[in-house]
């Protein structure tokens, strides 16, 4: 024996062993970190959804009141037009107000919609079932058995 050499070591190693264990901490402490920054950019996605709802849904609000109030204002305005204190110039313009007011609610009903599938695909439920959305899920062993046997490039999957 050489040295203080431990039972079953071989004297010409040279502590590859150690070098090997040492690196698979490492690998561990690097993967956590992984870990953890993938849970924080999750987090991060989850908050950001979940604010873009929370402004659709307070945008849908304002702009509902915007479209009521523009179509009072052009009820007014083609009433005092009717009796010759306003211009057509003067309707036309409050009818393009509403008109404005009424796509900025459509925008914001499209931006809620967006949001809230935002936030399903955050938080990892945006999947048919869950939609339920009725179609045959793929089954990856179907596909296999389908081309299993087949030539490269012969056939397709249906059979032909």
């Amino acid at each position: 024996m050489i040295g203080r050499q431990k039972s079953g070591e071989s004297p010409y190693q040279g502590g590859a062993e150690y070098s090997r264990i040492r690196q698979a901490k490492e690998t561990v402490g690097q993967k956590r970190i992984d870990l953890e920054t993938a849970r924080d950019a999750v987090q991060a996605q989850i908050v950001t959804a979940w604010g873009q709802l929370e402004a659709a849904k307070a945008q849908i609000l304002a702009t509902n009141a915007q479209v009521a109030s523009s179509e009072i204002a052009l009820d007014g305005i083609r009433q005092e037009a009717r009796v010759g204190q306003r211009t057509t110039f003067d309707v036309l313009t409050a009818q393009q107000t509403l008109v404005a007011a009424r796509t900025a609610n459509v925008t914001a009903q499209h931006d809620r919609i967006v949001a809230s599938y935002s936030l399903l695909g955050a938080v990892g439920e945006l999947n048919l079932p869950k939609l339920g959305i009725r179609i045959p899920l793929y089954d990856p062993m179907i596909h296999y058995e389908q081309v299993r046997d087949a030539w490269i490039g012969v056939r397709i999957p249906d059979g032909r």
